[in-house]
């Protein structure tokens, strides 16, 4: 029987893990593995219980390989190519910019688009084995899924300008020299390494966790007044609010 789950979606109390599966080509996304990561985002947006989404690969080999070959090849126009990428930037800008923590458990290799998820992510947890590679300028491509431009603010201009240019494969050590990784752990010990940080965050008051997302998302994009503004209000709105008020009226 074939596996029509390219994208498998497996929810453990708050946390949903997002396991790209198709480890026959590298877990590459394509047209249909898209259509399955939208809909699964759609019910993890809709439950309000999931608080954090964790994305690895399925195997040890590979997290993802990026695009599939064969789906880019069928890809015939300008058009064409232009709604697949904007259709993966908005998965990416869902998982960016919503209102769950993202966490990437890299069970294997990371090239091409593969990386560019990765970028999306807010914390980066990978097996010591894992390697990672931006390999659009070798093919004669440059970043499709807004990775580009999330790795010159994640790590940097010269380190992304690295990466990009030389479409060199990096290991571990150099991925937690530059701030492409946050921890590097013994593959056994991956995904339960995501899950004790996915359980520490989970925590914490959901309401502070959604106002440091919103924060993140508005130093981006904003000028410096509205982020100041926001940044107190939030606080001020907090401070008021039932969760600090029921650990400081022990001390009225």
């Amino acid at each position: 029987m074939i596996n029509n789950e390219l994208i498998k979606l497996e929810c453990k109390s708050n946390i949903a893990i997002l396991r790209l599966n198709r480890p026959e080509v590298h877990n590459c996304i394509n047209d249909k593995a898209m259509e399955q990561f939208e809909n699964h985002l759609d019910k993890i947006e809709a439950d309000h219980k999931i608080r954090t989404i964790i994305i690895t690969g399925t195997g040890s080999k590979t997290f993802c390989a990026g695009g599939d070959l064969h789906y880019f090849a069928s890809l015939k126009t300008h058009d064409a190519v232009i709604a697949m990428s904007k259709r993966m930037q908005a998965i990416m800008e869902r998982l960016m910019y919503g209102k769950r923590v993202v966490i990437g458990a890299v069970n294997g290799q990371s090239l091409g688009g593969g990386c560019e998820i990765l970028t999306t992510c807010h914390f980066r947890i990978a097996a010591s084995h894992a390697t990672f590679g931006l390999r659009q300028a070798p093919n004669g491509l440059s970043t499709g899924w807004g990775g580009g431009r999330h790795l010159f603010k994640l790590i940097g201009r010269s380190a992304a300008f690295q990466m990009l240019l030389t479409g060199e494969t990096i290991d571990v050590p150099e991925a937690l020299r530059i701030g492409l990784i946050n921890k590097s752990v013994e593959p056994d010990d991956l995904m339960r390494s995501a899950i004790d940080m996915a359980d520490q965050i989970n925590k914490n008051a959901q309401t502070s966790i959604e106002v440091f997302l919103k924060l993140a998302e508005k130093v981006e994009f904003e000028n410096r007044k509205a982020v100041f503004e926001y940044e107190t209000e939030s606080f001020a709105e907090l401070f008021m609010g039932n969760y600090f008020r029921n650990i400081v009226k022990k001390y009225e």
